[in-house]
């Protein structure tokens, strides 16, 4: 299973002092007592009240995932008459405005970004481990539906699906043909990043194609934003002439005219910022010229080792001479000796 989106071509920042240009680290304070929490006191709370928190530890985080994966689906919401045996679920002290409109807050980026809980609102995202689901490297699918039932809004990741071996390939082909013959997509769960998601699978060409889905909490209805839409009885010359404009602009699909340009644009002036950077030095390489030969040392140094040769003779051969002394001499030298 790849992934058919490449975070790798994003062009991310990060935040650095203007005056060194070295990065900052951030640190997370507790709001109460202003002390910095290290990072084995960090935990998990939701909030349900000013100020106020329920601890929710790992532990029960794992048991929870574990019960979640026996339990079966709720088919239908509550009614009205069994809202009042339900009891009422904790609700987060974030506001919706008025006609079901939900205004949209940017926090402050955080030293790392973590994916949000899908069933309730955290505290700022703090950088504690997951609860870890057993990752069986296996696609589960237990349904098959008709692909135009899904909604576009259910999508949320696009990945493609490869097979392992040259074993599991007929497998492969089969369920792939077997569900473009019927136009139909199967239907699933799989472990990514230690978390359970719901995800469709299709027929690609050759291949197969998977999407990942957004939960069905996470999706929200039209009707909160579509409510106060009144229906309008429209002139027909109107309608034709914005038939006959759409028409004069119609095209083919074309993936160029989904370019970032944003992005485009930022790489180029990046790249010719870089561009202008001061070269640095590089650390000095030993030439080749200064490079010693092994053997030419260990001959060096034994040449530095033998004694001296001896001084020439007067015949100039520098060997030693064999003629014996004259008596004359021996006598001279035996008179200085005594």
């Amino acid at each position: 299973m790849y992934p058919a989106i490449s975070p790798a071509e994003r062009v991310s920042f990060r935040q650095v002092n203007r005056e060194t240009g070295n990065r900052l680290r951030q640190q997370l304070v507790d709001t109460v007592t202003g002390k910095v929490v290290e990072s084995h006191n960090r935990g998990r709370g939701y909030q349900v009240g000013e100020e106020q928190f329920l601890l929710v530890p790992d532990e029960e985080l794992k048991e929870a995932q574990l019960q979640a994966r026996s339990r079966p689906f709720t088919r239908s919401m509550p009614t009205t008459e069994d809202e009042d045996a339900a009891p009422a679920p904790l609700q987060p002290l974030s506001k919706q405005p008025k006609g079901g409109r939900r205004k949209t807050e940017v926090d402050e980026p955080e030293p790392e970004a973590q994916e949000a809980e899908p069933e309730a609102e955290l505290t700022k995202a703090t950088p504690v481990p997951r609860p870890i689901v057993e990752n069986t490297h296996t696609i589960e699918l237990d349904r098959f539906v008709p692909r135009e039932e899904i909604d576009a809004r259910y999508l949320l990741a696009p990945y493609y699906l490869a097979p392992r071996d040259e074993i599991s390939l007929e497998a492969y082909s089969v369920i792939r043909e077997a569900m473009a013959h019927e136009g139909l997509v199967g239907m699933g769960r799989v472990v990514l990043s230690n978390r359970e998601r719901p995800l469709i699978v299709e027929p690609m060409g050759l291949g197969l194609r998977a999407f990942t889905l957004h939960y069905a909490h996470e999706v929200r209805s039209e009707a909160d934003y579509f409510a106060d839409i009144r229906p309008l009885e429209l002139p027909e010359e109107v309608v034709d002439v914005t038939q006959l404009i759409l028409n004069t602009k119609r095209e083919h699909f074309d993936p160029t005219y989904l370019e970032d340009r944003y992005r485009t644009v930022l790489v180029e002036k990046l790249r010719e910022k870089t561009s202008k950077l001061p070269t640095k030095a590089k650390a000095a390489q030993p030439s080749a010229q200064n490079v010693i030969n092994l053997m030419d040392a260990l001959k060096a140094s034994l040449s530095a080792a033998k004694p001296p040769a001896p001084s020439k003779g007067r015949d100039g051969s520098g060997k030693r001479s064999d003629r014996v002394p004259s008596t004359s001499a021996k006598a001279r030298r035996s008179k200085r000796t005594g």
